[in-house]
């Protein structure tokens, strides 16, 4: 399968008053077309120094790196005309003029035929659910539709690459979840395009993207489907049991059981009592439903925690949250 996205020995330094900082180390990547690819990493892993090599807006310090087939430095213009760009806090729009008017401008910088321009932003506008505000002052949309309008703007020019950095920040969990199916279904699948997904949201990351790669201090961690570094991060597994009529030292009792690596107390009422449970392996002992025979407890639940790529990043040490998008609010 062709590349769309390609790094090969990528490095970046940044001179400071300190000395040189080094923000990426041999990044080694290769993106397919026609796929969704996820980078995730914690502040300061050197997502966004990637993210502006391949838009061309930094020269790296060594290595290279070629979008849509052209090499970012040689061939910038070529790779410039090639992507969309979404930034997570976009603020170039201008409040006095409408949806519509904002994306025709926009179209008209990147030389869109004007007619062209005005199907264009139409059918874009209709594509993220803003037909209905396309001739109100964009000073008037919420954040969620400000970032909605970003999101369209990268693709008037009907890019075969999409660089998109936290594309669904400050939308409500309807507008996100349409928002993340038209990109998937129609400029994935349907129109072949590639998408880069960078975003602290790990529900996100795990159910858009076909890879993933873990960026930490400027180098690859990890990379693979969410299904692979799930199992590779599953050394150990977490179950959730939730029972009835327990004894005092059941604790004691079911951290001795052998693969039992902790039991913790998560709550505790009359009605019913909570534990975790982390085992070595994803297969219990037996004693352990002997155990709870013997001792006349009562289970009314018993389940493994389903922590997808949040285990990864447990296992792995980094500063990662699951982020849960707000509702929308006028902008401020």
């Amino acid at each position: 399968m062709p590349t769309a996205v390609s790094t090969h020995s990528l490095s970046h330094n940044f001179d400071t008053p300190r000395g040189a900082v080094t923000a990426l180390r041999g990044v080694a990547l290769a993106i397919e077309r026609g796929s969704f690819f996820g980078l995730f990493g914690p502040n300061g892993a050197g997502k966004s120094t990637l993210i502006r090599i391949l838009s061309t807006l930094i020269i790296p310090t060594g290595g290279t790196a070629s979008v849509a087939g052209y090499d970012v430095v040689r061939e910038a213009d070529k790779v410039r005309a090639s992507i969309g760009l979404v930034s997570a806090n976009e603020n170039s729009f201008y409040g006095r003029l409408s949806g519509r008017q904002n994306l025709e401008f926009f179209a008209a910088l990147q030389n869109i035929v004007p007619a062209i321009a005005r199907r264009r932003a139409a059918e874009l506008l209709e594509m993220f659910g803003l037909a209905y505000a396309a001739d109100s002052h964009f000073q008037s949309y919420s954040t969620g539709m400000r970032q909605r309008l970003n999101v369209a703007r990268a693709l008037l020019h009907d890019p075969p690459v999409l660089f998109l950095d936290e594309p669904t920040k400050g939308m409500d969990i309807a507008t996100a979840e349409k928002v993340r199916a038209l990109l998937r279904r129609e400029f994935v699948e349907r129109q072949g395009k590639t998408v880069w997904l960078t975003t602290h949201d790990l529900d996100e990351m795990e159910t858009m993207c076909d890879r993933v790669a873990i960026l930490e201090h400027g180098s690859i961690r990890a990379s693979g489907s969410p299904a692979e570094l799930i199992r590779q991060a599953s050394a150990t597994v977490e179950y959730r049991l939730e029972l009835s009529n327990m004894p005092p030292d059941f604790l004691s009792t079911m951290r001795a059981l052998p693969g039992v690596q902790s039991a913790e107390l998560v709550s505790h009422s009359d009605a019913a009592t909570v534990l975790d449970l982390t085992f070595a392996d994803a297969s219990p002992s037996a004693e352990l439903w002997q155990t709870l025979a013997c001792d006349g407890v009562v289970v009314k639940r018993y389940a493994p925690k389903d922590e997808g790529l949040r285990m990864l990043m447990k296992n792995g040490g980094g500063d990662f949250t699951a982020h849960q998008p707000r509702n929308e609010s006028p902008h401020r």
